[in-house]
């Protein structure tokens, strides 16, 4: 709850883009796949993958971690071809 509280403080004062509210998002979702929630943990690695490849782009070290932890919550649901495909 306290990422939640933290995250939308962050939205609102740095906005959604910011690196520190993705790094947040990466956090949120990061303890999601620690509770075994890998489905809710791939939809936040998704969203922020997305806006980091725009923001960072697709090779900086931020955007390809969290392609990494999003490819482990993938591979969590036994979905593997799906993340043998996403880590490529």
């Amino acid at each position: 709850a306290a990422y939640k509280n933290v995250r939308a403080v962050q939205e609102r004062v740095l906005g959604a883009e910011h690196v520190d509210t993705l790094t947040t998002t990466t956090n949120i979702a990061g303890t999601l796949q620690n509770q075994s929630k890998d489905q809710e943990a791939e939809v936040l690695y998704t969203e922020v993958i997305g806006v980091q490849q725009r923001v960072l782009g697709p090779e900086h070290p931020a955007t390809l971690a969290t392609r990494h932890h999003l490819c482990g919550a993938v591979y969590n649901q036994k979905k593997y071809v799906e993340a043998e495909a996403r880590c490529r």
